[in-house]
């Protein structure tokens, strides 16, 4: 009696591990055309295995540090991706994962907006092949605008050229209610004194991130 029931336990334990091994291979033919191609060897190390992104050619070139961006307690995963190479008129993406309750990763947000439109050059004298590029890049007025981007916990806080020795310091908020960054605050900060001075910019920059832009002198 006590044999059968040692091979009763042992048949049992097989076909559990049987079961998790098809549970395996189907989810990874399920996730065969999963994209998740990296600019950095060492990131892959750092991606959770339901991170993915677009075929094609892109892939991820920089990892954040994980930060609790919804305020549940929860570190969660961020990470810039673009096309490879990068050509004029194209967008660098930013992307989170929240992390839920049992350690796993869902797709929460892509941004489109936090970095300027990529060009090869944005110096004034310099005209891209595409012509109707030249509108678009004409507006940086020859500058890459954005010094810093920083997730710091439920705040995302984008720095951006204003003047000479001048920076703007534009904070968003995420309100649990909208599940969205709302408009903070504006600082605009002087290299000269070190001096920081509120701005209202809420009209032109807000309510909420999708309102970010870098031409936000062009908003009524």
């Amino acid at each position: 009696m006590v044999n059968f029931i040692i091979v009763n336990k042992m048949r049992n334990y097989a076909i559990l591990q049987l079961i998790l091994l098809l549970c395996e291979i189907i989810s990874y033919a399920q996730n065969t055309d999963c994209n998740r191609a990296v600019w950095i060897k060492e990131d892959e190390k750092k991606l959770p295995k339901e991170i993915c992104i677009p075929n094609g050619n892109y892939h991820i070139t920089e990892v954040y540090e994980k930060v609790d961006v919804n305020d549940d307690g929860l570190e969660d995963f961020i990470f810039d991706w673009n096309k490879n190479p990068l050509q004029d008129g194209d967008t660098i993406y930013v992307t989170i994962y929240t992390q839920n309750s049992d350690s796993t990763f869902s797709f929460f947000r892509t941004f489109n907006n936090l970095y300027p439109i990529y060009f090869r050059s944005y110096d004034l004298d310099y005209v891209p092949e595409d012509t109707s590029l030249i509108s678009i890049h004409k507006k940086y007025e020859g500058e890459y605008q954005l010094k810093s981007l920083k997730f710091k916990n439920d705040f995302i806080i984008i720095e951006i050229f204003y003047a000479a020795l001048e920076n703007l310091i534009i904070k968003y908020k995420y309100n649990n209610e909208k599940k969205n960054w709302v408009y903070y605050s504006c600082e605009l900060y002087s290299f000269l004194n070190e001096s920081k001075t509120l701005m209202d910019l809420s009209g032109k920059l807000g309510p909420t991130i999708d309102n970010f832009t870098y031409f936000y002198w062009l908003e009524e």
